[in-house]
């Protein structure tokens, strides 16, 4: 991820999300906005990739995964599905706007900056809710949290406290200007093409 310097098949009733913003947030580059040839799927895995292989290098990464067991996204017991899979299931079922992707991203890199030791053990459900909220937020929707439950294999206890927890992390701060917005699409795209040389 970059680190930027910051200056439908069921539909329930609202989430816990809100803004003062006001929504939707169309000015957003959508789909339309990327090449054909571009996997988005790998675009967003290889994102979340890099900064798990940086943290990997760091000689205390287990001992940090330990100080974080208290932390609702960690789990001590790797989840079998790799990350790719995983990701490709939930675009799959959760039909995402790149917009969303770009802005889900941004809120990983906020939590992530400070607060929060990405790894092995915690990046699927960063990922997942970290989706969900930008969803909810940039396309103005939501899915019931039955069918959230189903895709992502988590509870609707489990979805609800993580999202609660995921809100609290990024102090409810869900706005992103659009200069912020294009600085991460730019670079994202920048890498995704560098890597394929």
């Amino acid at each position: 991820m970059l680190t930027v310097d910051e200056s439908q098949e069921n539909f329930s009733s609202p989430s816990t999300v809100s803004s003062n913003h006001g929504s939707p947030k169309s000015i957003l580059p959508s789909k339309a906005s990327i090449p054909d040839n571009i996997n988005i799927d790998l675009i967003f895995v290889q994102s979340l990739l890099k900064i798990l292989s940086e943290n990997k290098k760091l000689p205390d990464y287990y001992t940090r995964i330990k100080s974080n067991k208290d932390f609702h996204f960690t789990i001590f017991i790797k989840p079998a599905i790799p990350l790719l899979d995983y990701f490709r299931r939930i675009l799959t079922f959760l039909k995402l706007d790149f917009s969303t992707l770009i802005v889900a991203m941004i809120y990983i890199d906020r939590i992530c900056r400070e607060k929060v030791f990405l790894n092995e053990f915690n990046v699927h459900r960063i990922m997942v809710i970290s989706i969900y909220i930008a969803y909810i937020y940039n396309e103005d929707k939501t899915y019931d949290n039955n069918y959230l439950s189903l895709v992502s294999g988590m509870s609707k206890n489990e979805i609800v406290t993580l999202e609660e927890d995921f809100l609290e992390l990024i102090e409810f701060k869900l706005f992103i200007n659009d200069s912020l917005f294009n600085q991460y699409k730019d670079g994202v795209l920048r890498d995704y093409l560098n890597s394929k040389d």
